[in-house]
């Protein structure tokens, strides 16, 4: 099974200092130093055997700070020659779909080929659309148009299309894409039953991002294959983010805590969740209005640091504690065995650095990890399991 690094550049103490709006004030340690601490633990993808780079795509606020996740991969490709590359995820409601279309292929080109998941999202924070200039209540008709487009671009020479908010004329993509096949290495992330249904009939695969259950996640694996089924569309396996922390003893895991609940903040903190009111009333995001008036009492006490560890490791929607790698390398293995025999995943991205975890700390990790985990979960089978396929 192919396991890849995910890059991820956090400000985390920031915070303090943005939710007081005090912007006289430069924050206490410059924004590029952690970007250029998350690319050095990306640089030890290649030289200690991993299979690829992944990269998000936020703006705006401290957390996972990397506004163009095809720039950052184009970087990396240009460094290294074996690994393959994906994005977790573009946000699509953001992008103009031709300029989306012509990055994906300029990185399909300078890569020969290694952009291997073309990982696809519509978007959460209400700051971030807001930043882009892009109402949140069109982002699921800018999702469906743009992935029409990029279909269209990635398979015909010469394409035009007419939506509702993009109108194309004929055209050609130009410099063609390197490879192929393209539109079938597209993968969708969602939240949502309706995104969901509607990804999957649309043939896309699922990627996780560890916002949820590894057995709710392994539920919606069979939900997915059920539509592919009522699509004509043959079962596909999912791909995975898990977010890692490898330490030579037991003992030494329970230093993770804090980590994780400063992670959980800035999750709640970037996307909104312990407002309901970010939510209510916004046209494609009626889910998260009901799920999170129900959690914004939690949230509320994530975010005015009242939480202990227990509570962000059960409570608080964000990294999930079944999508936390964390322990010694035999208990690692052990929950990625376990987390794939549950969701039938075929491929994982690990998060090495999350919350405030020093990025001196990260590299031990993943360095650790690479040495006692990463040759037994390369050589692991990843099966589609039974109960990810449709029910009788």
């Amino acid at each position: 099974m192919k396991v890849n690094i995910g890059v991820f550049a956090h400000n985390a103490k920031d915070w303090e200092r943005v939710q007081a709006k005090d912007y006289t004030r430069q924050p206490e340690t410059p924004d590029w130093v952690f970007v250029q601490k998350a690319f050095g633990l990306a640089d030890l993808a290649e030289p200690l055997g991993f299979d690829g780079i992944w990269a998000p795509e936020h703006q705006g606020t401290p957390y996972g700070m990397t506004p163009n996740p095809i720039q950052t991969l184009t970087y990396f490709a240009g460094r290294f020659s074996k690994l393959t590359f994906g994005t977790m995820v573009a946000v699509t409601p953001w992008w103009n779909p031709i300029r989306l279309a012509h990055q994906i292929a300029y990185l399909d080109i300078v890569s020969n080929g290694r952009y291997t998941t073309i990982g696809l999202g519509r978007g959460v924070a209400k700051s971030e659309f807001d930043a882009v200039g892009v109402p949140r209540e069109e982002s699921r008709q800018r999702f469906d148009e743009t992935l029409d487009i990029l279909k269209l671009a990635f398979t015909q020479d010469r394409f035009s299309y007419d939506g509702k908010i993009f109108k194309i004329p004929e055209m050609s993509l130009r410099p063609a894409p390197f490879s192929k096949d393209l539109a079938d290495r597209i993968y969708g992330s969602s939240s949502t039953r309706e995104s969901l249904e509607i990804l999957s009939r649309r043939g896309l695969v699922p990627l996780f991002v560890g916002n949820k259950p590894i057995e709710d996640a392994g539920k919606e694996v069979q939900l997915v294959n059920t539509f592919r089924k009522e699509a004509g569309l043959a079962p596909c396996q999912p791909k995975n983010v898990l977010f890692m922390y490898c330490t030579p003893t037991a003992a030494a895991a329970a230093q993770a805590d804090p980590w994780i609940v400063q992670a959980n903040v800035d999750v709640n903190l970037h996307y909104g969740f312990a407002d309901a009111a970010n939510f209510k009333g916004v046209k494609g995001y009626e889910a998260y209005a009901a799920r999170e008036a129900s959690a914004t009492a939690v949230l509320a006490t994530a975010v005015q640091g009242k939480q202990t560890p227990a509570d962000a490791k059960s409570k608080t929607p964000g990294y999930h504690p079944s999508n936390l790698l964390i322990g010694t390398p035999d208990e690692i293995i052990k929950r990625i065995q376990a987390a794939q025999k549950a969701c039938s995943f075929s491929e994982i991205t690990i998060v090495p650095q999350f919350g405030d975890m020093p990025y001196e700390e990260a590299e031990k990790s993943t360095r650790l990890f690479a040495k006692e985990v990463l040759p037994t979960i390369q050589k692991m089978d990843a099966p589609l399991h039974p109960g990810a396929l449709p029910a009788l």
